[in-house]
């Protein structure tokens, strides 16, 4: 990113350092004990520390920036399904993804296999992960959208996948002109959308984790599945 606009490399850097702001809301709001929220905020973190990595110099003329690259790219869609099923609420979702991840982690083993990673193998799986991801956060906006009762907390979470939609969105028009397309597109133009949409992203995930406030009745329930929990142990 040294010889990109001076533009650029300000929006990369606020982009960068944008990614640890939902942690930091987390620790400011005393949400941290939060699972699902921390599971979000652990995965934009490491987006971030990968992102700070890049704009390293050292790193970048290192052979050790293209390993990584590929394995964070690669890893990407394994990684946000685990981490959707970990926080989904809606159980024929979550049966869903339980099935998607091992099929999808099998698939890209036998691809990685019988191709030893080529580039196509690579455009294929990036490819599919970021479409597989887009197709389940849909659903799980649609079922918000239907008018189900939830809580605070899943009205937080409408932002944070929100957030994700449009990350993943622009992600596949980064994509098109990165991995389908290289040699029609500009690199430093790919990288300048994609860190204005990470800046967005997280400007929604965090609004909907500032604007969250502990819900008296969420709360009530949760004394009372632990005192049930305790009265079971007691007896």
């Amino acid at each position: 990113m040294k010889d990109a606009p001076y533009i650029y490399q300000i929006i990369a850097s606020i982009a960068a350092i944008s990614f640890f702001v939902p942690f930091i809301i987390l620790i400011i709001k005393k949400l941290a004990t939060n699972r699902v929220f921390i599971w979000f905020a652990a995965y934009w973190m490491l987006a971030g520390s990968v992102n700070l990595l890049f704009m390293s110099e050292a790193f970048t003329n290192s052979r050790l920036m293209t390993v990584t690259e590929r394995v964070f790219n690669l890893a990407d869609a394994p990684f946000m399904l685990f981490i959707l099923y970990k926080t989904v609420h809606i159980e024929v979702i979550k049966n869903s993804i339980k099935k998607m991840l091992p099929a999808f982690l099998c698939a890209s083993l036998l691809v990685t296999v019988f191709t030893q990673l080529q580039d196509y193998a690579e455009t294929l799986m990036v490819g599919m992960g970021l479409v597989i991801i887009l197709l389940y956060i849909v659903w799980i906006i649609t079922h918000y959208i239907k008018g189900v009762k939830y809580y605070n907390a899943e009205y937080t979470l409408q932002f944070i996948y929100y957030a994700l939609l449009f990350e993943y969105g622009i992600s596949v028009v980064t994509f098109i002109f990165s991995y389908m397309i290289p040699d029609k597109s500009n690199l430093h133009d790919s990288f300048f959308v994609y860190h204005i949409s990470i800046i967005i992203s997280i400007s929604l995930a965090s609004y909907g984790l500032l604007a969250h406030k502990e819900n008296i009745e969420e709360k009530k329930r949760s004394v009372e599945k632990k005192e049930r929990e305790a009265e079971i142990k007691f007896l």
